[in-house]
């Protein structure tokens, strides 16, 4: 069974992969991409320890991780790995935006 760290460290290579050689956009290159990766991650935090563990009351809305499926790292209530996930989805979404907005070269015939 394959377990959500190993699942969240893949999804990070292939995003890597994809934006660095097969689409090109080298989207992490852009100072702009990681302001929005400080303030995505400091919104993650904010909701995520408010729904996995309303900010130390000890009562789970979202429910209990299993520590056999990821590390035990977790920052206050979050699992480290959520935070690669939304790293992941932010920056696959960013990829997919760059490589379909992208005007195509133009190309003479003669």
């Amino acid at each position: 069974m394959f377990s959500y760290t190993f699942l969240v460290s893949i999804s990070l290579i292939i995003a890597f992969l994809l934006d660095q050689f097969l689409l090109k956009t080298k989207v992490y290159q852009n100072k702009k991409f990681y302001l929005l990766l400080v303030t995505v991650i400091f919104w993650q935090t904010v909701v995520d320890n408010w729904l996995n563990g309303r900010w130390g009351n000890g009562s789970f809305i979202v429910g209990p991780y299993g520590q056999e499926f990821y590390s035990g790292i977790r920052i206050l209530f979050t699992p480290l790995e959520n935070y690669f996930y939304g790293i992941c989805l932010i920056w696959f979404n960013i990829i997919l935006f760059e490589h379909f907005t992208k005007k195509p070269a133009k190309t003479k015939l003669i």
